[in-house]
């Protein structure tokens, strides 16, 4: 048969297009590499901006508030929370000079970029201390049921007899 049924691939992608959906949207992620590299910082230092800018990145996209930042703005405020919370000062720039650096890489305004930056170690604090709450709380109800009792569960795969 020289004429065989769409593929529901086929299907899908036209249903896309017809929704005028686009599928494929820039994130904040795709910009950290071209930020960082404009950014004078050293290659270790920068890896270790990357890794917290990223972490930042994850927490701004589970919280609402951020959802009015473009992805390029949060990308940059991530980077310039990772360098203020790790205290780099990258060949001697304060952190007034890094924003207005980042600033200018990016073509954002600078107070724009220090209100996402600060919304971002905001919202960074307000996880830590719901996650220190919540330790304490697991940490209460533990010891409430006898926490330091080991229990008759195994813990490891040799410890089941079969």
């Amino acid at each position: 048969n020289a004429l065989s049924p769409p593929s529901p691939q086929h299907w899908e992608l036209l249903v896309l297009e017809k929704l005028k959906w686009d599928l494929v949207s820039v994130i904040a992620n795709d910009f950290l590499a071209h930020i960082l590299h404009r950014l004078p910082l050293p290659a270790d230092k920068a890896e270790l901006v990357k890794k917290h800018a990223q972490t930042f990145i994850a927490l701004c996209a589970t919280d609402y508030t951020f959802a009015m930042y473009p992805p390029s703005m949060i990308a940059t405020g991530s980077i310039g929370a990772a360098v203020h919370g790790l205290t780099l000062s990258p060949n001697g720039f304060s952190g007034e000079a890094i924003t207005e650096l980042l600033a200018g890489i990016t073509g954002t305004e600078v107070d724009c970029l220090k209100a996402c930056q600060e919304q971002i170690e905001a919202a960074l604090a307000e996880s830590l201390k719901q996650a220190s709450q919540s330790q304490q709380e697991f940490s209460a109800k533990a010891a409430a049921y006898g926490g330091s009792q080991p229990t008759s569960t195994p813990t490891d795969v040799t410890d089941v007899n079969l």
